[in-house]
């Protein structure tokens, strides 16, 4: 009976051992997890929570991701200069060609109507004006009143283009003054360069006194694009 409980007693202790051990082991395995996780938070690994789960990317690749972005800015940046630039020069280049030289139909016609200008109106302004730009090699069909050379399209089938009034003038362009109850047949004009002529030369812009509408025309090789938005955008607002 005696060496049985002392069976038991062993067999007691030995349990009551395993089961600490276990338990130490436990504890211990549990420390180093907690010092393990401790040490990954922090280390140079940052972690994301997404839908998808956890996404770990290290400080090191976050950095190159930004030198990166900053490089493909800059370089975005050069090309919109280089850009910018090119078209600057190609708008210069732009205004260049569309000013009339001495040679040109716009400048041969305006020193035709200023060769022949008279001191004062004779009332044919349309007649000088008419032979100015067919010495030019202007091209179509001669209208008795002045004002007919806007409403009757002939100015645009000779090759010019309406512009805005606002445009700033240039060396053979021609205006269009609208016919009122004083002025009937309206007036025509050239400029050319310093003056405006008609039969004779202008004081001003306005050979008259008096308000009246009037339309300003320009040859249409020395019509650039953004003579041709402005044009646009006048003729619609007209058109309301």
């Amino acid at each position: 009976m005696k060496q049985a409980l002392l069976i038991l007693s062993v067999l007691g202790m030995g349990i009551a051992q395993t089961s600490t051990a276990a338990v130490t082991t436990f504890q211990t395995s549990n420390n180093i997890t907690n010092i393990s996780a401790a040490s990954n938070y922090s280390s140079s690994k940052n972690i994301y929570s997404t839908k998808s789960g956890a996404y770990v990317s290290s400080n090191d690749e976050i950095s190159q991701a930004i030198s990166n972005l900053s490089a493909q800015a800059q370089q975005k940046e050069k090309q919109l200069s280089l850009s910018s630039s090119r078209l600057y020069a190609e708008r210069q280049q732009q205004q260049v060609n569309t000013i009339p030289d001495s040679n040109s139909a716009p400048a041969i016609a305006a020193a035709r109507a200023s060769r022949v200008a008279l001191s004062s109106s004779s009332g044919y302004c349309a007649r000088y004006v008419r032979k100015a730009l067919q010495s030019a090699g202007y091209e179509f069909t001669p209208n008795p009143s002045a004002y007919q050379y806007a409403t009757r399209g002939t100015l645009e089938k000779a090759g010019f283009s309406k512009i805005s009034n606002d445009m700033p003038t240039q060396v053979g362009d021609v205006i269009v003054y609208d016919r009122s109850s004083k002025r009937p047949h309206g007036h025509i004009q050239i400029f050319d360069g310093t003056d405006w002529i008609s039969d004779f030369r202008q004081n001003s812009i306005s050979p008259y006194s008096g308000v009246y509408a009037y339309t300003t025309w320009r040859d249409s090789k020395y019509v650039d694009d953004a003579s041709a938005s402005d044009r646009n955008i006048y003729l619609a607002m007209n058109d309301k």
